[in-house]
């Protein structure tokens, strides 16, 4: 019989701590290629909770208040006035491995600590992946696999055509944003009229309190798309302010908000949803198990002159205000 020698974590370790992780520098002795950045999560705050049924309440309307006199008066009754509601929220949680097989060559030549240099290395694509399914995660169950709710699939009901996701803010259901069409299929509008005025829409539409921390969300082939889009008097709909998306000294904003590229987003198309507005982190939390989100072991022993390396974390998102956020469909 084979032999297996494992190790758990003595303190496991969370996404953020493995995003850290990724950009340090564990051995001189190893040249690593360039990986993509992580601007969706840098966007989104994280909290930690002790189960994956946590759960959080919502409030979907305010207490109301009218005014009155002073009590005692015959003409200063009391009556209920419309009272606070709301609705709860559910986490979702998925896992994401990796196993790799380490020669005792590169070890050997190398002198690395295999167990960081291997954290170090998945903990990258471990971010991807979490990228990924906050984006386009459908929500589905298989082989037991579970998929997230990613904003530009599940939580904007592209199964269903999208339809829960037009209806306005006091009539949609709390697990849903909104979508705005653009009114062309695969475009954002049929000249530089029609496209200011789409994205003039999705601004006004959402709520007042979310504007000062509204972002616009794209991909660098969205954002070079807009970068053409002028009127008839040269006026650009992008304006060069600040720090710039790809980092150094300057900056777009657009219809006076920033605008953050996410490699990962959807490029133009019919149907498609390549622009999000407005504040994410008051739309969406990403959850790490307190206390048990990682997993990591090795194997001396299957594989003569090499060491099998594993790891595994869990990882989870849950809704937070659904009339923070808006997407941009390019639909007719």
């Amino acid at each position: 019989m084979k032999k297996q020698q494992s190790q758990k974590n003595s303190k496991p370790l969370s996404f953020a701590e493995l995003q850290v992780l990724h950009g340090e520098e564990l051995s001189t002795k190893i040249i690593d290629r360039a990986t993509p950045s992580h601007a969706l999560l840098d966007e989104i705050d994280r909290i930690d909770v002790e189960s994956t049924e946590h759960r959080e309440l919502v409030v979907t309307s305010r207490i109301k208040a009218a005014l009155t006199g002073e009590h005692g008066s015959i003409d200063s009754n009391v009556s209920l006035t419309e009272g606070h509601r709301y609705a709860s929220v559910k986490s979702l949680f998925g896992k994401v491995y990796a196993q790799t097989l380490i020669t005792d060559e590169i070890v050997s030549d190398a002198h690395i600590d295999i167990k960081e240099e291997f954290i170090r290395l998945a903990s990258d694509d471990f971010l991807n992946v979490l990228v990924e399914q906050l984006l386009y995660g459908d929500e589905s169950r298989a082989n037991g696999i579970q998929r997230l709710r990613g904003v530009l699939d599940a939580r904007i009901d592209k199964a269903s055509g999208f339809s829960e996701a037009f209806k306005d803010d006091d009539e949609r259901h709390q697990d849903f944003y909104k979508v705005i069409k653009t009114g062309s299929s695969g475009l954002f509008g049929a000249n530089a009229a029609a496209i200011k005025a789409h994205f003039s829409a999705v601004k006004k539409s959402l709520p007042s309190k979310y504007k000062r921390n509204a972002k616009w969300y794209m991909n660098a082939d969205t954002f070079e798309e807009l970068e053409l889009v002028a009127d008839s008097t040269g006026q650009s709909l992008l304006i060069r302010w600040g720090r710039p998306v790809y980092g150094g000294e300057e900056t777009f904003l657009m219809l006076g908000h920033p605008i953050v590229i996410i490699d990962q987003m959807n490029p133009s198309e019919a149907n498609g949803t390549p622009v999000m507005f407005g504040d994410l982190r008051a739309a969406i939390k990403v959850l790490d198990l307190k206390g048990k989100s990682s997993y990591f072991t090795t194997d001396k022993v299957t594989v003569k002159g090499a060491t099998v390396a594993y790891l595994d974390s869990r990882y989870g998102e849950i809704m937070q205000a659904n009339d923070a956020l808006r997407v941009s469909l390019q639909a007719a």
